[in-house]
């Protein structure tokens, strides 16, 4: 068996991946998806269509010469977290479309959950014990408000406004799944109704107990009956209909939420490494071990794989938009619409000249929490040019990136080890740098842009020997030898640079 092949769902494609023994990718394929769009902040995809772009990336790999389906010692699977569909039993046919975890349909229901009498009791219940008991879960589950981007929510809109379908749940003749499980399921011929723990930690599973969780279930009414089977993210999740792949029966090895991939695949391992990927959005985590960190300004622990049966655990804080704010310079107001070009304006000056760039257009996240807030751009004279706000873009998201940074070192305790970096943005030299100045740390850039597939691909590896141990995983990593930014910047500018930065964004904040 020759190689490793991964499949990463995204929320505009689906590519497959080819990795050799040594790490290197060898065959990439990829097919852009459609999402629908049935009512204003509905967010759909068909499941059908999913399927038949993994069918024709994964049969495009097959399609070259030197490459066989019996080659191919395992399939790892990596995939958009928290959209879900729901399937007949019986025929296997969706009942729904995927809905997008961006999706807004049920912020009513979400109002309403919020608001339940058995909810808001347990609430004080576990804030009561918590204080006493000092106790992870129960003070996570006394923080706890329900959003849209919570499975449990949409899932209890769905049974709510489809009639007969609760009953259909509860009669156990329907199946849910996140897209691994659908995945799982069409692979295997419907054998295998499977997720694993990081894809189930979506609002229906206890983290901190690796198992799902009844009272919430219970409260809000939604059947178990519904739900898949738990597995290690390395776990055995059956093998490959022999009718798809010339007959090859491929083990499916690994099934992980895709910025846990990425965090494995940038070979994050221990506790304080952290990783931030660049795409659309930014998305900050860190390793935080073997137990469960919760942060008390809003941050909830979320399980980044577990192998063997043994759990890691990371936080997470993002960054709304970062390659679609670069769409937008391009689109919006004709500045550039790559981060390439938007890299090159930046690297005709040296400094921004006083511009201030706050990269909140939808708002901010942690450890602000603003919905409203709004971008800017401050300190413009006649003087400035665009290569003086290009460079401002970047040095705004990477200072808003280095606000989460501190706050996960803050409200963890746990000092940053490492820092890594990779998707679209952080092809820009001068992002990297000004990540590693303003944050005073050496940052490393994936050598790979695929780190969401490269993590699925290792997970699967080690589940069957291909590559032994995560110290094999971190040679290959360092033999491809990432590129290093280190801080260059004068302590006395960074700390200008940030105070004013501070200023700026406390000025936006306040009209919020």
């Amino acid at each position: 068996m020759q190689y490793i092949l991964a499949i990463d769902s995204g929320s505009t494609g689906i590519r497959a991946v080819l990795l050799n023994k040594k790490g290197e990718i060898i065959a990439r394929e990829y097919e852009k998806t459609t999402a629908l769009y049935p009512k204003a902040g509905w967010i759909e995809h068909d499941p059908f269509d999913l399927w038949q772009s993994l069918k024709t990336v994964v049969n495009k790999i097959f399609e070259r010469p030197d490459i066989s389906p019996k080659d191919i010692a395992a399939i790892g699977i990596t995939n958009q977290r928290a959209s879900f569909t729901l399937w007949d039993r019986s025929t296997g046919r969706p009942v729904i479309n995927f809905i997008n975890w961006a999706d807004i349909r049920a912020a009513e229901t979400c109002d309403q959950m919020n608001k339940n009498k058995k909810w808001r009791l347990l609430k004080k219940f576990a804030w009561v014990a918590s204080r006493i008991t000092r106790n992870t879960m129960l003070t996570a589950t006394s923080m706890l408000n329900y959003t849209t981007d919570h499975v449990t929510v949409r899932l209890r809109w769905v049974l709510d406004n489809i009639e007969g379908l609760h009953e259909r749940c509860k009669a156990g003749e329907i199946a849910f799944g996140t897209i691994d499980s659908w995945f799982i399921y069409k692979l295997t011929g419907g054998r295998v109704h499977a997720s694993d723990y990081s894809n189930a930690a979506t609002g229906l599973l206890n983290p901190f107990q690796l198992k799902w969780n009844k009272p919430i279930l219970s409260i809000f009414n939604i059947p178990m009956e519904i739900l898949p089977e738990l597995k290690d993210t390395n776990g055995d999740f059956g093998t490959t209909d022999p009718t798809l792949f010339l007959d090859a029966e491929i083990p499916i090895r690994a099934a992980c939420g895709d910025q846990q991939a990425a965090l494995f695949g940038q070979c994050c391992f221990n506790k304080g490494d952290v990783k931030i990927s660049q795409g659309s959005g930014s998305f900050v985590d860190m390793n935080v071990g073997y137990t469960g960190k919760l942060s008390k300004r809003g941050l909830f622990p979320l399980i980044a794989w577990v192998i063997d049966g043994k759990g890691t655990y990371m936080l997470e804080g993002f960054v709304a938009t970062a390659g679609t704010l670069i769409d937008w310079l391009g689109q919006g107001i004709g500045l550039s619409d790559t981060p390439k070009i938007l890299n090159e304006y930046a690297a005709n000056c040296e400094d921004t000249e006083g511009v201030i760039f706050i990269p909140t257009p939808s708002g901010i996240r942690f450890p602000y929490f603003s919905p409203n807030a709004r971008g800017t751009i401050l300190g413009l004279s006649l003087t400035i040019h665009r290569s003086h706000v290009a460079r401002a873009v970047f040095e705004g998201i990477a200072l808003r990136l280095v606000d989460i940074l501190e706050g996960l070192e803050k409200d963890t305790k746990i000092p940053i080890r490492s820092l890594r970096a990779d998707g679209g943005v952080s092809k820009s030299d001068i992002m990297l740098q000004s990540l590693a100045d303003f944050a005073n740390l050496d940052v490393i850039r994936a050598p790979e842009p695929d780190m969401t597939a490269t993590g699925a691909a290792y997970l699967a590896g080690l589940s069957v020997g291909f590559w032994l141990d995560k110290k094999q995983l971190q040679e290959i990593y360092e033999n491809m030898k990432p590129q290093s930014f280190s801080p260059k910047m004068e302590p006395q500018k960074r700390k200008a640079k940030r105070i004013r930065w501070k200023k700026a964004l406390e000025a936006i904040l306040s009209i919020d």
